[in-house]
């Protein structure tokens, strides 16, 4: 086998080799992706629907019979109420 003329592939392949590194495009920015938590927000959010749903179970007489036993000192719970209503839950 004869190979004749190699000089001018490989100058075909220099020229290459030159233009592909003036070709280069710059590097994009890295994107990234971000998260951020509000816990307070969440805290307040949960407190809010908690004292609306215990608002639309109680009567405001019961509130404020409840209220002044409290501030009187009267309040009594029995502990089998608080085991049940934590067995409920």
């Amino acid at each position: 086998m004869e190979i004749k003329n190699i000089s001018g592939v490989v100058n075909v392949y220099n020229r290459m080799k030159l233009n592909s590194g003036k070709s280069k495009v710059a590097p994009a920015e890295k994107k990234t992706d971000k998260i951020e938590f509000n816990f307070a927000r969440s805290v307040d959010a949960a407190k809010a629907d908690l004292a609306a749903k215990v608002s639309e179970n109680a009567s405001d007489e019961r509130i404020s019979a409840l209220s002044e036993s409290v501030a009187s000192g009267s309040y009594d719970v029995s502990p089998e109420a608080i085991a049940d209503s934590i067995l409920m839950f």
